[in-house]
């Protein structure tokens, strides 16, 4: 199952078992998107008795501080001569090689680990996800399924970080997170906490057997109804600023008990390097700004501390005649500032605007800014405060520019662009 293509950024947290230096700069990028690949690809593939035919970069993920991964698109041969349609991960942090068949070697000076998909080496649950004859077997209670019988969707991956598989029989459907193994407790106790609000969150689906466990890492999670916010705002019906504010208010107090994850502006520097990976041409101007941010995000009154979604944008929102039905990843639920969730809503859709220039996401990005402004204000804090950390949410998401209409750089460049103008309207910025 091809893992699938999503723009986007990514928490930069180092993970706690790569203590080595992490290779996470502009060299570690051109390494990994280069045609000496091609040498460790065939060298992974030669574990496994396989011969390297061709391959494609499909795409690159950057984390600040955690290194830089890369999924390709793989042909090979095996000893039968038959071609065999493969996916391929590799990262230059330092990964503990538990997958089968993994390899760990090194490509112009920048240590690499790789593995075959879907035996991620931080996410051993994968393979079990993505087995209609496992789980999707077991969470249907339907022992004899067959992958003809089991429809399932890589949703969602993040290498070495998570995946989301969409699993569905007639009738019956559920998502399952994969986690890497201990950081699935975190998921379930906020899913709990949510369970008794208004918060139109996923429900807990229960391993069969009153005394069984899913397998560590792994979340089974109940299917909610919408579609993605983002065609709603596209067309103009899509739940206004205050209706977002309202959903935020639900969310339960308990969540203030829980661990804060920093804001995106609080690390801008560290995107900003990112950043600069991606658009070398303009690396001194994005220093600058994300300087300015930190700043900024320093300087002016977040307001108090209060339970927040952590990652609340378009994206995370399923919409339904006009109302919010569903209310996704809420991993980063915790304690936090009320501009932060405004910030990241407005930072996506800013971006967003920029990248579809004439199109309904323009107004809606001036009526949204107009209506969290107001929202910032009664929170403590200020429209300038909203409008540094939505530039550093923008910021965030060049280093996940793709290519597609635009070329990657043209897509970075839009998303720069959209940072720029939200920082243009923060405090401290020549107009």
């Amino acid at each position: 199952m091809a893992p699938p293509s999503r723009g986007g950024r990514n928490p930069s947290r180092r993970d706690p078992r790569s203590r080595a230096a992490v290779h996470d700069g502009p060299a570690a990028r051109d390494t990994v998107e280069s045609s000496g690949m091609s040498v460790p690809i065939g060298e992974l593939l030669t574990r496994s008795h396989l011969v390297l035919d061709s391959w494609s970069h499909q795409r690159t993920f950057h984390r600040p501080g955690a290194g830089v991964s890369a999924l390709y698109r793989i042909r090979a041969i095996n000893r039968g001569g038959a071609t065999l349609s493969l996916y391929a991960g590799a990262t230059t942090s330092r990964t503990p090689l538990s997958a089968p068949a993994a390899v760990r070697t090194s490509l112009n000076g920048t240590p690499l680990s790789l593995w075959l998909h879907p035996h991620d080496p931080l996410l051993p649950s994968l393979a079990w996800a993505l087995d209609p004859g496992q789980a999707a077997a077991r969470i249907f209670e339907r022992p004899q399924l067959t992958a003809d019988g089991a429809g399932l969707r890589l949703a969602a991956y993040r290498p070495l970080r998570r995946a989301v598989v969409h699993a569905a029989v007639p009738g019956q459907s559920a998502y399952i997170k994969v986690l890497q193994p201990g950081q699935e407790k975190e998921l379930i106790l906020r899913h709990r906490l949510l369970a008794g609000t208004a918060v139109p969150a996923a429900g807990l689906v229960p391993p069969p057997g009153a005394a069984g466990t899913w397998p560590g890492g792994a979340v089974v999670l109940s299917e909610l109804h919408g579609a993605p916010m983002l065609r709603a705002l596209e067309s103009g019906a899509a739940p206004g600023p205050e209706e977002l504010s309202g959903l935020l208010d639900q969310l339960p107090e308990a969540a203030l008990s829980l661990k804060r994850r920093p804001a995106w502006s609080e690390r801008a520097r560290a995107y900003g390097r990112s950043a600069a990976a991606v658009l070398p041409g303009q690396a001194g101007r994005i220093r600058a700004m994300a300087r300015k941010i930190e700043e900024l995000t320093a300087a002016l009154d977040p307001g108090p501390m209060v339970p927040v979604h952590g990652d609340f944008y378009e994206g995370n929102l399923l919409v339904d005649g006009g109302r919010i039905t569903g209310v996704l990843d809420v991993d980063g639920m915790g304690p936090g500032h009320r501009v932060d969730d405004l910030a990241c809503f407005t930072g996506h859709l800013a971006v967003l605007a920029e990248l579809a220039p004439g199109s309904a996401l323009e107004q809606a990005l001036a009526d949204y800014r107009q209506g969290f402004d107001a929202a910032a204000a009664a929170a403590g804090s200020s429209p300038e405060a909203l409008a540094a950390r939505a530039a550093g949410v923008a910021l965030s998401l060049v280093p996940g520019a793709r290519a597609g209409r635009l070329t990657r750089a043209e897509n970075a460049a839009a998303r720069l662009e959209a940072a720029a103008k939200l920082l243009s309207g923060s405090r401290g910025q020549d107009r």
